[in-house]
């Protein structure tokens, strides 16, 4: 807690689903922290950041407090209710830990509730844990360089179109697509067939027991792909 009673607000980046890779300054906030906040997809029977720190959390002193969005979909409205609710506890003098899988501000839920924290209360400290991430996570499980020195990376959500993707692919010398779809997996399909790719590996949920690496999407059924699914894609030089 802050010398003025007032709470901190920490966003901890838990990692991309091993236990074993939240960072000791995660460990810590979490063990310390009276008031744990947690996001949970709609339908889910639990949070899936939750279940990657449960071993340090201990209920019988830690208050958890969920809340509920939809996953991929607008959530701004749920945001706006937590960063109050989280805001409360706040100004109350507790700190909050806010679990975010992977990295508070790479495609994190903690950026919305921060930005409107800070909105709202200008003079509410914030700290921010990095955690690891899943594209540099997928990598490591694939053991697959992401860039060296002078190359370029581009990390995107799901591309949408294949004369898109193309562009991408000529300027940059990796590309990561996060949370792909169907379609998308149907335009790297169309590329990987043409001979446009040196590099394809798709990763789906790495490092936890549901992993699944694969160097062909020729190897992927339809059912494979979910939320938690990325390619790391290499274009040959000189095509567009």
């Amino acid at each position: 807690m802050s010398s003025a009673g007032v709470g901190c607000l920490y966003g901890v980046g838990v990692g991309p689903g091993d236990p074993e890779l939240l960072t000791l300054k995660a460990v810590r906030v979490l063990k310390a922290a009276p008031i744990i906040f947690t996001p949970q997809a709609t339908g889910s029977k639990d949070s899936l950041a939750l279940m990657v720190a449960r071993n340090y959390v201990d209920e019988s002193r830690q208050r958890l407090i969920y809340a509920s969005f939809v996953m991929g979909g607008t959530s701004d409205g749920v945001w706006s209710e937590a960063a109050e609710r989280i805001a409360g506890y706040l100004l109350g003098g507790e700190d909050v830990a806010f679990l975010t899988q992977g990295d508070p501000l790479l495609y994190g839920s903690f950026m919305y509730v921060m930005v409107k924290v800070q909105a709202a209360h200008p003079t509410i400290p914030i700290e921010v844990v990095p955690g690891v991430t899943s594209i540099t996570a997928s990598a490591s499980r694939a053991k697959m360089p992401l860039v060296s020195h002078g190359e370029r990376l581009a990390v995107l959500p799901a591309m949408y179109g294949i004369d898109d993707l193309r562009d991408v692919l000529a300027r940059n010398d990796t590309v990561v697509l996060m949370k792909v779809n169907r379609r998308a997996m149907a335009a790297v399909s169309q590329l990987e067939a043409d001979g446009e790719l040196s590099r394809c590996v798709f990763v789906r949920r790495a490092t936890t027991p549901r992993e699944q690496i694969a160097f062909s999407l020729r190897e992927i059924a339809p059912e494979d792909i979910d939320y938690f699914s990325m390619l790391i894609l290499s274009g040959k030089k000189g095509q567009v």
